[in-house]
């Protein structure tokens, strides 16, 4: 990716993945998106792009909420 994905706080389904997986956190695409689908994970829809928060994300995986 051109992007810096490290730096960045809103990323799209495959931005998390790849950040996540970055930053040692193993979750596919299918499990964000059933995440989402059960809203267990906040998000935005925009079109048909899923903005995902970093914090947002880290409280999820943590189970937090």
């Amino acid at each position: 990716m051109s992007d810096n994905i490290m730096d960045m706080n809103v990323m799209n389904m495959k931005q998390t993945v790849a950040r996540a997986k970055a930053s040692g956190i193993n979750i596919s695409e299918y499990t964000l998106r059933r995440a989402i689908k059960t809203k267990e994970l906040p998000c935005k829809v925009i079109g048909r792009t899923y903005l995902i928060h970093w914090d947002s994300f880290l409280r999820w995986i943590s189970c937090e909420q």
